[in-house]
């Protein structure tokens, strides 16, 4: 079975707890990714979504005054990089969100979308029929 540190993207997408939505989605948008880790006196305070800023826009706040920190998601689930990756789709589920930050101790090594997660239970289900 796969781990988490083994599926992880060890480069994330920062930004600064004051940023604004129109910032963060641009920052987000050019990076090609859906969420970014929202950071306050180096330590992680938060995670900002796609859906995050979808949810700010629909209920019409202004993304050039609006700041990450009123929209993020505060209480961020981690896991850790030895979780297997069946815990960590059980856990994203069970939770209802789409990325899960993985942290050793409280330092942030990496993150995970339930799409990589998907796509490499279906690259090892691949290699195990055609084993």
């Amino acid at each position: 079975m796969k781990l988490l540190r083994d599926v992880a993207v060890g480069h994330l997408v920062t930004v600064d707890c004051r940023t604004t939505l129109r910032r963060a989605s641009k920052v987000m948008t050019d990076r090609g990714v859906g969420c970014a880790v929202v950071i306050e006196k180096e330590r992680v305070a938060g995670i900002i979504t796609e859906r995050d800023i979808l949810h700010a826009v629909a209920n019409e706040q202004n993304v050039d005054e609006t700041t990450v920190e009123t929209v993020m998601t505060k209480d961020v689930v981690s896991g850790a990089p030895g979780w297997d990756i069946t815990k960590a789709v059980k856990t994203m589920t069970e939770g209802g969100f789409r990325h899960l930050l993985v942290m050793e101790m409280d330092d942030p090594v990496g993150i995970v979308s339930l799409r990589d997660l998907m796509d490499t239970m279906v690259e090892m289900a691949a290699q195990a029929s055609s084993a």
